[in-house]
């Protein structure tokens, strides 16, 4: 199959999708945006996301996923000029759901290519390249804003992320059709049920990192935790850290399938995350803010694998899968850093941290209950 330029192409519309996620928390800021305007941001974006990606991905089994991704991109592109040119935090309002619906015609689309040219055989190879890719263009899109504001102002910062995702107009493959599906060794029921373990699990995991993409700059910024930083670049390297430690997981993954269809590992995976989210509201030096960025990254990243395996290894409708599963990744998107933005707002700053512990108990309940009740083949 033509994976590596499906790599390439997620690899560069995540860097555009990533550094236009980091200018807009940081404009929002210098409007004075509250936690929960900057959570209602991502909300304004997200919601759109949602709704879109279940429908998408029902579509992208019937038309042609290589022109709904072109479309995406000539959208990402858009929304990047536009932001430039925003004077206001209620204009800023109005742009964000462009990127919104611009990612919820990509991301299903390419995954449903991706496990259909695929097929069960090797998905642990596809999928993790796949995943080892966009992960290397978000944690990237993270490590060069930070840096590219603090040196070159947000317009030249996004104007080049819209120059990078250019090329994926000229580079996405073309159709082909799906392969034969294969043996599955996991029966149906057993399948079902870890699908469902795989969206809880990454229902919680982007909930946690959206609040730290959202929400951790005026966490760093009001409490000044890193004086011996400048505050934007230590929030750049910061994520990049957690994306970085994701994407080499995702490298780890790859090599086998000895991981899926485990509960252990997705409730561990969940509880490590948990112990290191709150456990930022504890840490004051550099040093060990970014090692607990490193262990939510390894959460975040089996989440994520465990989500993405779990929709795509089944017969047909791959792309309808892959909208739910992009889907779940948007609610995530939108509910943590709501719900950590309202009580941060209303009580203090560490409570969005302090929310994730609690959430984790909640998952891992329904998960086992979701698991006990598995439908028989």
């Amino acid at each position: 199959m033509r994976l590596w330029r499906y790599c390439i192409a997620g690899l560069l519309f995540n860097w555009l999708a990533f550094v236009f996620w980091f200018v807009v928390p940081v404009r929002a800021v210098g409007f004075h945006a509250s936690s929960t305007q900057l959570a209602l941001l991502q909300t304004a974006s997200t919601f759109f996301y949602v709704l879109n990606s279940i429908f998408i991905g029902k579509l992208s089994d019937r038309v042609s996923r290589a022109l709904l991704a072109r479309i995406a991109v000539v959208m990402a592109i858009i929304a990047c000029g536009l932001t430039v040119y925003i004077g206001s935090l209620n204009m800023l309002f109005f742009v964000v759901p462009i990127m919104g619906i611009a990612g919820s015609v990509y991301w299903p689309s390419v995954q449903g290519a991706v496990g259909a040219e695929s097929g069960p055989d090797r998905l642990d190879r596809t999928i993790g390249w796949f995943n080892f890719s966009w992960s290397i263009g978000k944690t990237l899109g993270f490590v060069t804003a930070g840096w590219l504001i603090a040196t070159h102002g947000h317009g030249l910062t996004l104007w080049l992320a819209a120059a990078a995702a250019a090329p994926i107009l000229l580079l996405y493959p073309g159709d082909r059709p799906a392969r034969m599906d294969g043996p599955h060794a996991v029966d149906a029921g057993h399948r079902t049920a870890f699908r469902t373990i795989g969206y809880i699990s990454n229902l919680l995991g982007f909930a946690v990192g959206s609040i730290f993409v959202n929400l951790f700059f005026k966490y760093l910024t009001e409490r000044k935790l890193v004086p011996g930083w400048d505050t934007q670049k230590f929030y750049g390297i910061f994520l990049g850290t957690i994306y970085l430690t994701q994407t080499l997981l995702f490298v780890v993954l790859q090599r086998g399938s000895a991981w899926t269809y485990r509960r252990g590992l997705v409730y561990g995976a969940q509880l490590l995350c948990a112990v290191a989210a709150a456990g930022v509201t504890f840490l004051t030096s550099d040093a060990a803010l970014l090692a607990a960025g490193g262990l939510i990254g390894i959460s975040l990243g089996f989440a994520n694998a465990s989500s993405i395996y779990y929709s795509l290894h089944g017969p047909a409708d791959h792309g309808k899968y892959a909208g739910v599963h992009e889907a779940v990744v948007g609610l995530g998107t939108i509910l943590g850093p709501l719900a950590g933005g309202a009580l941060a707002d209303l009580f203090d700053l560490r409570m969005p941290y302090w929310l994730v512990g609690a959430g984790t108990v909640l998952a891992i309940a329904v998960q086992e209950t979701v698991y006990r009740r598995r439908p028989s083949s």
